[in-house]
């Protein structure tokens, strides 16, 4: 009886070094060899590293294939503080403290500056209903809020004039002295942002690492790919659902203004220019580019922790103690990154409304689970620029990144859904899946099509509340105005966590 055959990937890497061949050569070198003693050839590896294949007579049945990740998603939520008069408060840590004896269900953690607080919660198994757990969470730290005096501010800039109290951690002052510490402090002081988590297929990372695998002849590893250039693609049109930062310092920049603070985005001219905080740095915080493999995102990974220790070499290499103690998939700040904990963090939303943080996360993921599960290819093409979304096959096509980053990213961080084009490619993404969520009357959902029916987006709600209030539309606003429309809007994220409470929300389904 002819043995059986056993291998995988770290044993075809391992005659891939004693024979002096290229791993992928391995595969069929092993394929010959089962073949001279008339076995049948075991099918090309997976990202299932570890995952064993016996054949022969004697081998028992073939191991199924691995049944695909569940579509995890989890939230990072940035929020600013008020006092009870409206303006921002610098009280943050007093929370903090009080919400880490609370026994909350989420770990409450502080940010850049002290007037910030931050709600983590990655993609987890543990957590079956993860949006209505982060709900209960915030309820929970409002009150506790409340109780020290304090509101919380939902939105992703404040609408009148503040200073930033920055913590004083190495970490931040390694920032600050390699950006400037006034555009440093400025460019993130100012601006809270919802990150959306989600699963890497499975196999992809190394959970030992921490970082991406070398894969050769895997299609998760094609998957892996798919997802990224997609979650670049939606950019623009999620970006729209979450905009909530028409205003900094009392002045109105922008639909979504925070994206001019942040990302190396520009516009305005003469004094009234704003240029984002890595305007001068791209690599470290503009849009990525699209990926055509998996390599490339490694290499990229590389790159950006080089060109960062370069930096702090040449700048102030008292802080390099630092950077290498970090793991470098922590120097990327731009929209999208892999994250160490093994997800997709796509950053590029402003905070806002629970409404339309599920209804925004909803859309994303089942955009995403389209993708992995009709093993779609997303293809940048001139044909994505007129047919944005156009699903032919297995393609589906969006635009180039030339037309994404320098086109459709600045119309909708200047005009939104005013915009007719950004209108129509929102409305595509909407449409590509929107018929595949099963619960259509999910408050989340409802709100994105609300959106799309009125193309009236948070920013256009927070501009017209403040001409009520008196605002010309010109000048800044009075510090009375905006730190009244910032307790109106503490006051609407109250009611609006409570009304979701115990709903059921599509987002915490496992399909």
């Amino acid at each position: 009886m002819a043995p059986a055959l056993l291998y995988n990937m770290s044993q075809k890497q391992t005659l891939a070094e004693a024979v002096g061949i290229p791993i992928s050569n391995a595969q069929a070198l092993l394929d010959s060899a089962a073949r001279l003693i008339s076995l049948p050839a075991a099918p090309a590896d997976s990202a299932a590293e570890g995952a064993t294949y016996e054949t022969g007579p004697s081998a028992p049945a073939r191991r199924k294939p691995r049944p695909m990740k569940r579509h995890l998603v989890g939230f990072e939520t940035e929020m600013l503080l008020l006092e009870e008069n409206g303006v921002v408060s610098s009280r943050a840590d007093e929370l903090i403290t009080a919400a880490q004896g609370a026994g909350l269900a989420y770990p409450i953690h502080h940010d850049y500056t002290h007037n910030m607080i931050e709600i983590a919660s990655v993609a987890n198994r543990k957590v079956t209903r993860g949006a209505q757990v982060w709900l209960q969470t915030v309820k929970k730290l409002m009150d506790m809020a409340d109780k020290t005096g304090l509101r919380i501010y939902p939105y992703g800039t404040y609408t009148g004039t503040h200073v930033p109290v920055p913590n004083t951690e190495r970490y931040y002052r390694m920032c600050e002295d390699i950006l400037g510490p006034p555009k440093y402090t400025y460019g993130t002081g100012h601006v809270c942002g919802f990150h959306l988590h989600y699963c890497l297929p499975y196999g992809t990372f190394n959970k030992g690492t921490k970082s991406l695998r070398h894969l050769f002849r895997s299609k998760y590893k094609d998957q892996l790919v798919s997802l990224y250039n997609m979650l670049l693609a939606m950019d623009p049109a999620v970006s729209n659902f979450m905009e909530s930062s028409p205003f900094v310092d009392g002045r109105h920049v922008a639909k979504d203004s925070r994206l001019f603070l942040y990302r190396a985005m520009r516009t305005g001219k003469g004094p009234d220019a704003l240029r984002g905080l890595y305007y001068d740095l791209p690599l470290f915080g503009r849009l990525p580019r699209y990926s055509s493999s998996i390599s490339d995102l490694i290499l990229l990974v590389e790159q950006r922790y080089e060109a960062w220790k370069e930096l702090v070499e040449e700048r102030h290499p008292e802080y390099l103690d630092i950077v290498e103690s970090k793991h470098p998939l922590q120097f990327n700040w731009s929209p999208l990154r892999i994250n160490r904990v093994g997800t997709l963090e796509y950053r590029g939303m402003d905070m806002n409304l629970p409404a339309n943080l599920i209804g925004t996360s909803l859309l994303v993921k089942y955009a995403l689970k389209k993708v992995r599960r009709e093993e779609l290819e997303v293809v940048p093409s001139d044909i994505g620029i007129k047919e944005p979304f156009k699903l032919e096959g297995r393609r589906l096509y969006v635009p180039p990144y030339s037309y994404l980053s320098e086109v459709l990213q600045y119309k909708s961080a200047l005009t939104g859904m005013a915009d007719a084009e950004v209108y129509r490619y929102t409305k595509a993404l909407h449409a590509l899946v929107a018929r595949d969520i099963p619960i259509q009357k999910d408050s989340g959902l409802m709100k994105i099509k609300n959106i799309l029916q009125t193309r009236r987006t948070q920013s256009d709600v927070i501009l017209e509340q403040a001409r009520k209030l008196g605002w010309d539309g010109q000048d800044r606003l009075e510090e009375e105005t905006a730190r009244r429309l910032a307790l109106d809007s503490a006051d609407e994220f109250r009611r609006e966590v409570e009304r979701l409470l115990n709903t059921e929300l599509a987002i915490d389904l496992e399909a």
